[in-house]
């Protein structure tokens, strides 16, 4: 077994989205499965950064604080791709002087005019720079020009990929791309081969909509005698329409999932279950088991749908295990709104947490919960079930809850069941009533949780303010 070199190589022009996610985890988990048994492998993050333009500091913060989020670690620092423009330059310069690419002037209105042409005498040419190539005297300019890759019009290209098979592609399909442009800065094309070969790289793990890519930055590691990676294009993933995933079928950037208050637990082991199966009894399954596990050739090659129903049932699995609290104090203390309460009383907030878990699936479900059950001046509001038959068993109930000394759930369950005995009513006819005198809501939690979550001081100020009003 080789080291394996990978790297999760996002562009900073937008928010880290769902698909860039998978594409991380899944050469994150590929590295870590080598270095079991190969301990010089690594898993490099490189920003590509060299459209400056569209590339934002906020984009390149949103992308490292996502993967340290969900425990996506990197080897060594971080790379950026706009350090490295004059090796880019110079490996197109070297494509050259070996004749692999040539010069050429065409402007985009001419090229345009040749497709045009080529469509309209159904031509299947890409290359449609035709001319320059020839021409002695754009070969000799010193400037004004841009750098095209050279590719054989004849014969076809075979892509040898682990997950989609071996894939063919006639060269005529293929284009002269631009590897320098006219302002002598390189494109994506010549940069992302140039650097994946001088950092060792040789597992490259991306999108399907990178396939095409793939064969014609083959051809630049062909003119430079440079040895071939080994390619796994994932097969992209979709809405439950059908349709590519985007904004309108929910939440896609880590950034929005981690504001709700996702576990990253829970969207790990949701991604790693698109187009794979552990062939477990149930489908929970956490990353050391996943490095154990998974098997890259046993990915599905059709399109995968993002089910956020299933998301929220293994966030909601995953945010009931005790173990998992943390996650919930650490969402509390970087909210704004809700971190002075945990200071108020961490207590209280535990125990409405523990009165809510069962029936939220992310964290900011219970904000507004938390806030009501934090509201000191929480006034009940009026309802027809609070009525004169119910204040008079109200009195009663709240001088027998005096005498709880110890406030736990037992002592309230056991008490409550005894008040309803004595008093020879129906759960429902009181409890229905209580609920709104404490929450205003006629849903939620049992009566018993209610008080619990409130506390002694809390609940005996709610009840006594109804009273009295």
């Amino acid at each position: 077994m080789k080291n394996v070199i990978a790297r999760f190589a996002p562009s900073p022009t937008g928010f880290l989205h769902i698909g860039g996610i998978r594409t991380a985890l899944i050469n994150y988990i590929i590295v870590q499965q080598s270095k079991s048994q190969k301990k010089d492998s690594k898993f490099y993050l490189r920003i590509e950064d060299t459209d400056k333009m569209r590339s934002k500091k906020e984009f390149e913060e949103s992308i490292i604080n996502g993967l340290t989020w969900l425990g996506i670690k990197w080897d060594d620092r971080i790379i950026h791709q706009s350090e490295r423009i004059n090796r880019h330059y110079e490996v197109a310069n070297q494509l050259l002087k070996n004749n692999n690419a040539y010069k050429c002037i065409c402007t985009p209105e001419t090229l345009e005019k040749k497709r045009l042409e080529n469509k309209r005498k159904h031509i299947n040419v890409k290359k449609l720079c035709i001319k320059c190539e020839k021409n002695e005297k754009v070969q000799s300019l010193k400037t004004n020009y841009c750098v095209r890759i050279k590719i054989p019009s004849e014969g076809k290209l075979l892509l040898k990929d682990k997950i989609q098979g071996n894939i063919s592609l006639e060269n005529k399909e293929l284009d002269n791309f631009i590897l320098l442009r006219n302002d002598g800065t390189p494109t994506y094309m010549l940069s992302v081969v140039v650097d994946d070969y001088d950092m060792n790289v040789n597992t490259i793990i991306r999108g399907n909509d990178h396939l095409n890519n793939t064969f014609r930055q083959v051809y630049i590691y062909k003119h430079m005698e440079w040895q071939i990676p080994e390619y796994s294009h994932l097969p992209l993933i979709h809405g439950e329409d059908g349709s590519k995933l985007s904004k309108r079928h929910g939440a896609i950037d880590v950034n929005e999932l981690n504001n709700l208050g996702y576990i990253p637990k829970s969207i790990i082991n949701n991604l790693i279950l698109l187009g794979w199966s552990p062939k477990k009894i149930n489908e929970i399954i956490e990353i050391d088991e996943i490095i154990e596990l998974f098997d890259i050739n046993k990915i599905s090659r059709s399109a995968s749908i993002f089910d956020y129903n299933k998301l929220n049932y293994l966030n909601n699995y995953y945010l009931k295990e005790n173990k998992n609290y943390k996650f919930f104090e650490n969402y509390i203390l970087n909210n704004n709104n809700l971190s002075k309460f945990i200071k108020e009383d961490h207590i209280k907030i535990k125990r409405v947490f523990d009165s809510f878990k069962n029936n939220i699936n992310y964290f900011s479900q219970i904000d507004a919960i938390i806030i009501s059950y934090f509201d000191h001046s929480f006034r009940t509001k009026s309802h027809e079930l609070l009525n004169e038959n119910f204040n008079i068993i109200l009195k009663d109930f709240i001088n027998d809850l005096t005498k709880i000394d110890d406030w736990n759930e037992k002592q309230l369950t056991d008490f409550i069941d005894n008040f309803l005995k004595k008093k020879k009513i129906k759960f429902p006819i009181f409890g229905k009533p209580l609920r709104i005198v404490l929450t205003n809501s006629i849903k939620g939690p049992s009566i018993i949780a209610i008080l619990y979550a409130l506390g002694k001081e809390t609940s005996f100020l709610r009840l006594n303010n109804y009273i009295r009003k």
